[in-house]
């Protein structure tokens, strides 16, 4: 299971909102690529890049920051936030992106995803966030009526092979994952599944490890990190 430092931008400083809520905003780091290699160092090998201002604008607003991570970090890196266009996804793969995380566009014109599935495969996963018993979409301001379980398998039968599942009630709140909705959802598909929202410490990623499903390929950890509760080489350690 692999443990993935998350990277949230708004106007290009590195920040944590507290269950997707602009308002509860935290900055971490004005040098985002700073904290990037300083993960890198730490032994990530693999980074959750967010535009924050994107995903709620609907367009990307801190793509010159987002590249610069891309080219420098030194490991790979997956970039979600306002990306709806073909030629978003185009640029930032140009660039070096492992994949192109999409979320509102993806349940908005669902043969528009079928035709960026059929072209990029594996390099697009699809950010699957929810709230109770409703997908939210659009920076977690609009919501869906449809289940976690629901979408899953929608996806899955379209053809998606990566899914990120983000439990909003818990994302910054560091109260621990929700381990039974994520049982759940990964008996409901065969597909890989990344887990985020609310670890904390040790504790959560062995629970998360003990669910015992092996499409459960890793888990985003973001505040837990900043905060300094939890170290990423213990973390590492925890997941192996």
């Amino acid at each position: 299971m692999l443990i993935i430092p998350a990277i949230d931008i708004i106007q290009g400083k590195v920040v944590r909102l507290n269950q997707g809520d602009f308002n509860k905003k935290k900055i971490y780091s004005e040098d985002p690529v700073k904290v990037a290699l300083s993960w890198q160092k730490k032994g990530a090998e693999l980074l959750h890049l967010v535009d924050l201002d994107g995903a709620k604008e609907g367009k990307i607003k801190n793509k010159e920051v987002l590249t610069r991570i891309i080219e420098e970090a030194g490991i790979s890196c997956e970039v979600g936030g306002g990306i709806r266009s073909a030629k978003d996804i185009e640029y930032f793969l140009k660039k070096g992106a492992k994949r192109v995380v999409l979320g509102t566009k993806a349940f908005e014109d669902i043969n528009y995803l079928k035709k960026l599935i059929s072209k990029y495969n594996e390099k697009i996963a699809i950010a699957i966030d929810f709230k109770g018993e409703s997908i939210v979409k659009k920076g977690w301001q609009e919501k869906i009526d449809l289940s976690p379980e629901e979408i899953v398998c929608k996806m899955q039968d379209i053809g998606v092979k990566t899914l990120e599942v983000t439990d909003t009630a818990l994302d910054g709140t560091l109260k621990g994952p929700n381990v039974e909705r994520l049982s759940k959802i990964l008996d409901s598909v065969d597909i890989s599944v990344i887990a985020s929202g609310g670890v904390s410490n040790l504790s959560d990623i062995k629970k998360l490890k003990s669910i015992g499903k092996s499409n459960l390929k890793g888990v985003i950890i973001g505040t837990a990190l900043y905060e300094g509760m939890l170290s990423l080489e213990d973390a590492i350690r925890a997941s192996n």
